[in-house]
């Protein structure tokens, strides 16, 4: 059996107790306190210093010593355990009480050490966190606005990176700053330039409408005027016609009346012609007829003939402007110029328009075209709207068709349109997606 420890010399260090008897602490009370007030002040003797590693390995050491002389006694208490199974109660008793106060005193020892590391943790999470925002930041979605980009890009720029919280973490944490910077201010230059287009392009269209309407109001109230004005001229020249048939009909009633007295004294002059030519006949039914009068009336007769008007040819004219070639392709007789029917499936900005007219293989032909903004006028019909064009030879939906004629004044990157619900052509950016109807065959 160990010998008993001598409690109550002086140490430096925490006192050993695995030579001594277990019943020294576990049956004397007054033998564990004077113990552990001596591990206590063991432990209390320790600097407590985190910023070193050998202080950080002291403040372990000192708590794993406790935990060893915890050990010790242990040993020796399943020791007397078997040795004394009839003081099992006392001797558990007294060492759960002995396990809880140096339980409690290792946890002691160790809280500086265990705060520390919960620090550590706390910070090391929130360092994180942060990081791991900015770059959620740095990501734009389709839904996001210029004023969306603004604001998390001031957020970003404004968020400052405390080198005591990040720690060696700083150098990964000012580069996810800096690249979500670059990728908000690189989104709000586009989404900013993109915005302005999309309100340049919506302010032309409502201009554009505005005039359109403007026109339509025009058109309707001139309509309106020059039918009336045909009403009117069509009553006075009704009236002046009815005047002029009445007049007719006198003239043609006085006419006649003379024309019956004409004829009441004609009739009575052949009357009395009659009664003279019957006397001459009779006198020439006792005369002989001479033969030079004879044949002076064969000769007469003779020299008559019946001029028949040669037949003459029929001038071929064309009825129609446009003449349908197939199915695809409309000849236009007035221009010269022959058009797609229907135009492209598909809509595009300016250079693509032209590219795919000349891509473009129809009705046998590789030479098709983006036509003119005269060229594409001459098929606008202005007495009709929505659209302005013979429909009984074009498909065409009330859309604006882009032409090959820039704009030569500012701006440079424009081109000319005509606008098929009215006929009238405004002008737009490269960029606008506008209709596309092929021509070819001449210039004008």
């Amino acid at each position: 059996m160990a010998s008993v420890a001598i409690i109550d010399q002086p140490a430096t260090d925490i006192v050993p107790v695995a030579n001594a008897a277990a019943a020294v602490v576990l049956f004397d009370q007054a033998k564990f306190d004077a113990f552990l007030a001596k591990l206590k002040a063991d432990v209390a003797a320790v600097p407590v210093d985190l910023t070193t590693k050998k202080g950080r390995d002291a403040i372990a050491s000192v708590a794993a010593k406790v935990r060893s002389e915890k050990a010790s006694i242990d040993k020796d208490r399943l020791r007397l355990t078997a040795e004394w199974r009839n003081m099992t109660a006392q001797v558990n008793g007294a060492w759960n009480n002995i396990k809880e106060q140096m339980d409690a005193l290792a946890v002691e020892a160790r809280k500086p050490l265990t705060e520390w590391e919960q620090a550590e943790k706390d910070r090391n999470e929130r360092a994180d966190a942060i990081i791991n925002q900015l770059a959620r930041d740095a990501m734009v979605s389709l839904d996001d606005s210029a004023a969306d980009v603004r604001t998390r890009g001031m957020s970003v720029y404004e968020t400052v990176l405390d080198p005591t919280l990040f720690g060696d973490k700083l150098d990964a944490a000012q580069k996810a700053k800096d690249h979500a910077v670059s990728q908000l201010k690189a989104a709000l230059d586009r989404l900013t330039r993109e915005e302005a287009e999309r309100a340049e392009l919506e302010k032309l269209r409502a201009e554009a409408a505005e005039r359109a309407e403007a026109e339509r109001i025009a058109a309707e109230k001139a309509e309106a005027e020059r039918a009336e004005a045909a009403r009117i001229e069509a009553e006075r020249i009704a009236a002046e016609q009815a005047k002029a048939d009445a007049e007719k009909r006198r003239i043609a009633a006085e006419q006649a009346e003379a024309a019956r007295i004409e004829q009441a004294k004609a009739d009575a002059a052949a009357a009395v012609q009659r009664e003279a030519e019957e006397k001459a006949a009779e006198i020439e039914r006792i005369e002989i007829a001479r033969p030079d009068e004879i044949m002076a009336i064969t000769s007469a007769l003779t020299a008559l003939e019946v001029v028949t008007p040669a037949p003459t040819m029929a001038r071929q004219t064309i009825t129609d402007r446009f003449e349908r070639v197939g199915d695809d392709i409309v000849r236009d007789h007035q221009t010269g110029l022959e058009w797609a029917r229907r135009p492209l499936p598909d809509r595009h900005e300016w250079k693509a328009a032209a590219d795919a007219c000349r891509a473009l293989k129809l009705g046998g032909h590789t030479d098709w075209r983006l036509p003119t903004v005269r060229e594409l006028q001459s098929l606008v019909d202005f007495e009709r709207h929505d659209p302005a064009i013979d429909t009984d030879y074009f498909e065409c939906p009330v859309n604006w068709f882009w032409t090959s004629t820039p704009l030569h004044s500012s701006p440079s990157d424009c081109a000319w349109f005509v606008y098929f619900g009215s006929g009238y052509a405004f002008w737009s950016g490269h960029n606008f997606a506008g209709c596309v109807r092929a021509c070819r065959v001449g210039q004008f």
